[in-house]
């Protein structure tokens, strides 16, 4: 089906998970001579591969991520209603074809504004958002308190919620957060129309419950894996933890347990990534090996000679790429049950489940993977049943793109 694809997300260049699906995805459908693709983004920056792909028609608004915007009022304002960006979407849908084409929307928070959606719907083209996070939903984006370090139970805006100080920055921060929220509301809770593709079955179930559409589409993150698949890390005594070294993540568990457990065996720990908490668990944990940033080449071969990969955040992780990652080199994961990788991960089959948070626990585990007869149990079962291509670019695209041509089917027969 010949259609027109509007990609929108807040940057135009890789900075993330979700931008790197944005803009990757584009340059994937951009292959296929049935698809006009068109990228709307906030930040004047264009990655390479947008700026020199003729196929694709780049459209940068040059407003500035609301925390870098010096002038704090009107990054205030433009969070919650960016009007700019409400004009120029206007003027670029107004010469597009609601019956033939999508509005895909990866993100709107940190500088377009709710206002892309609000446009797109008054104009009557369907839209699709990807729920990468929980920001369609809930103030802070995470449902989980900051403060307290734990997940987060209260509903959306209510009484509760608003009183309570949950913020990473502080409680004004909250505020405003909730204000931008209200308006919101009005567009993507309140709107019965929008379809939403969900990357994980706990994002589903957070999300779910406080929106009106019934539209909801299973779409899994595509992911650049190795494919290096090794079988023997039952010879390894190394214990991982990959990602952002922060509260949230859970790392200081990964350093107290693997420290306590070391007293009695031997065995190593290894923290690849930086963060806020890098100093202060370098001088806690001095037995813990802290390696920094590393490339995805070189992070492979971490996983690679490491025992197990051990997965300790406390926060509601809709879709860790760590774990996937980390399957795709044989390696088993340990992990805790509050966030998706418990759709990836089945205890005692491919890896191990924790109670979040509970480091007697964490350590329980690291006791059993010590048994190679484990390790090789484990790699068996990884080796039989993950495939490197249901998480590639091609297989997204193809997913993607049936989608895209559903969602037009319907708006074509209404």
């Amino acid at each position: 089906m010949k259609k027109t694809i509007v990609m929108v997300y807040d940057k135009a260049v890789i900075s993330g998970g979700a931008a790197k699906i944005a803009i990757q995805s584009a340059v994937e459908l951009a292959k296929n001579p049935d698809n006009k693709v068109i990228y709307f983004a906030a930040n004047a920056e264009v990655d390479e591969c947008l700026q020199s792909n003729e196929a694709i028609k780049v459209v940068c608004i040059d407003t500035p991520h609301i925390a870098s915007n010096k002038n704090k009022i009107k990054a205030s304002l433009y969070g919650i209603w960016n009007g700019q960006a409400k004009t120029e979407f206007a003027k670029l849908l107004s010469d597009l074809d609601p019956k033939h084409t999508v509005i895909h929307i990866h993100g709107w928070s940190k500088a377009l504004s709710v206002s892309v959606v609000a446009v797109a719907q008054n104009m009557h083209f369907p839209v699709l958002i990807t729920l990468h996070d929980y920001f369609a939903v809930c103030p802070n984006g995470g449902f989980f308190n900051y403060q307290k370090k734990e997940l987060c139970h209260l509903e959306p805006l209510s009484w509760k919620c608003i009183s309570c100080n949950c913020d990473k920055r502080s409680y004004f921060q909250k505020i405003w957060r909730c204000m931008r929220q209200s308006v919101q509301n009005r567009y993507v809770k309140n709107a019965k129309d929008i379809h939403f593709a969900y990357i994980s079955n706990r994002i589903l179930t957070l999300s779910q419950p406080y929106l009106k559409s019934t539209k909801f589409h299973y779409l899994r993150n595509p992911i650049d894996l190795s494919d290096q698949m090794v079988m023997n890390h039952h010879c390894s005594n190394i214990y991982l933890c990959a990602g952002r070294v922060s509260e949230e993540k859970g790392v200081e568990d990964f350093c107290k347990a693997i420290t306590e457990v070391q007293k009695n065996v031997d065995i190593r720990g290894q923290v690849v990534g930086v963060g806020p908490l890098v100093d202060t668990l370098k001088q806690k944990y001095p037995k813990i090996e802290f390696v920094g940033w590393v490339n995805s080449v070189q992070l492979t071969k971490y996983y690679q000679t490491a025992r197990a990969l051990v997965f300790p955040s406390i926060c509601n992780e809709g879709s860790p790429l760590t774990i996937p990652e980390a399957l795709s080199a044989g390696l088993p994961c340990i992990v805790t049950d509050c966030t998706s990788a418990t759709e990836t991960i089945t205890d005692g089959i491919n890896g191990l489940i924790y109670d979040t948070g509970n480091v007697e626990a964490l350590k329980q585990k690291i006791r059993i993977s010590l048994e190679d007869t484990v390790i090789d149990r484990f790699q068996k079962n990884i080796r039989d049943s993950f495939k490197c291509a249901d998480y590639s670019y091609a297989t997204y695209v193809v997913q993607v793109n049936r989608l895209y041509d559903s969602i037009l089917m319907e708006e074509q027969e209404r």
